[in-house]
């Protein structure tokens, strides 16, 4: 697509994507390393992150569907710059301890809840629908294609810089977010809405009754809950496991995830070619089973072979990822009627973001109850069992072709 508009909104999108996995690496080192915290505290860290899509996610979606959501993507951006910029101030000034971090993440988690739901409602009024899957497609590998490269820049910067530092690097991308979304020219359409508006509790009821009624939307978010969990579980425990066990650096630990990124590269140019050869449902199992056999590899590392087994692990995630993530947006926004956009994607965020809270949590007190290796182990198990939730969809019926995929037009096959 060679819309500028549509661009500058793909480079706000990278931007603050790259942005929030830096953090999300970046957050917890500062803890582990400067402030020597426990494996309990690195959890809540993360929890703290998420938590706000479990809390504010639901009304967020009904705020949205009563405004304009662009000037949301732009304060969101700018309001992370300014959070995460605090912290090398703090850390330089000898006011850096675990508490402030915690304020810090759940100020960010909470931000980012309202820049995720905003974009996906959003980008139907920007492209229009007949492009609709092509640009979702797009925004959904640049956000994959984050936070799967996020972690392993943030662990270069953290080498070069330190982990506080990074930071200040990490606000800059906010800022230019922030930029890129203002640049925007097409005014933004206002969706009247009717005389009598339902309270926020009947509207928020709505959503989740159209997603938990809907076979796709309701499997899809029990399976991305489930994968979430186990993706927040695994950026605790994974990061505690290689400083803590295998005593690697920061520079180690982000090497790993930046090879093990490649799978991303070489996965995504390969989405629309086997999209339009398997179909979009049998795409995403193909996403699934790959996606859900890798974290199987993790608990196997020792310390002589270490590396190469955590990067296939990952490689194996990363390749999966663009294959079921790219198009179950691109899904969720064809089978949604427009009024109901952003109370779906609030509500699917409820559940599928909602999951990492917990995951990170139950993570950090496990691996300080169990070790770190054992709780791996459990990981890998709760991974490959998320897959029997994609089993339980309708999916492989899926059979509109990726350039028919709009609003109204998606069929199952009856074969």
């Amino acid at each position: 697509m060679h819309d500028r508009d549509f661009l500058k909104m793909f480079l706000s999108e990278g931007s603050a994507g790259i942005g929030s996995q830096v953090s999300l690496l970046a957050l917890p080192l500062t803890a582990i390393v400067l402030l020597h915290a426990s494996a309990l505290q690195v959890g809540v860290l993360s929890a703290l992150g998420t938590i706000p899509y479990l809390l504010f996610g639901l009304p967020v979606g009904v705020w949205l569907e009563r405004g304009r959501r662009r000037p949301v993507l732009l304060y969101s951006a700018i309001g992370r710059a300014g959070v995460l910029g605090a912290v090398p101030v703090l850390w330089a000034l000898g006011h850096l301890d675990v508490e402030v971090l915690y304020v810090v993440a759940l100020l960010v988690g909470l931000m980012t809840t309202f820049y995720d739901i905003a974009w996906q409602a959003y980008l139907p009024s920007l492209v229009g629908t007949s492009r609709l899957h092509e640009a979702s497609a797009r925004l959904s590998l640049c956000d994959s294609g984050s936070q799967l490269l996020g972690p392993g820049l943030a662990g270069l910067l953290i080498k070069a810089l330190s982990a506080p530092v990074a930071l200040l690097v990490d606000a800059l991308g906010f800022v230019v977010a922030g930029l890129s979304m203002k640049r925007i020219r097409r005014p933004e359409p206002v969706v009247p809405l009717p005389e009598n508006v339902p309270g926020m509790c009947k509207q928020m009821a709505e959503g989740l009754r159209f997603v938990a009624g809907h076979n796709l939307l309701r499997w899809t978010a029990v399976y991305v809950g489930a994968t979430n969990a186990v993706g927040a579980a695994l950026n605790v425990v994974l990061v505690l496991f290689e400083a803590r066990v295998l005593h690697f650096s920061a520079g180690t630990i982000g090497a790993v995830f930046l090879l093990g990124n490649f799978g991303f590269v070489l996965g995504a140019p390969m989405v629309r070619r086997v999209t339009a050869r398997l179909g979009i449902g049998r795409t995403m199992l193909v996403g699934a089973l790959l996606g859900g056999a890798a974290p199987l590899l993790f608990p196997m590392a020792r310390p002589a072979d270490a590396v190469p087994v955590l990067v296939v692990g990952w490689f194996m995630r990363a390749l999966a990822s663009p294959f079921y993530g790219v198009n179950q947006v691109s899904l969720r926004l064809a089978i949604t009627p427009a009024p109901l956009l952003a109370r779906m994607t609030a509500t699917m965020k409820f559940f599928v973001m909602g999951a990492m809270p917990l995951g990170s949590f139950l993570g950090g007190a496990l691996a300080g109850s169990v070790g770190t290796r054992s709780t791996l182990w459990l990981i890998a198990g709760a991974s490959a069992l998320s897959v029997l939730a994609v089993a339980a969809t309708k999916l492989r019926e899926v059979s509109t072709p990726p350039e028919e995929l709009r609003p109204g037009f998606v069929a199952l096959s009856t074969s």
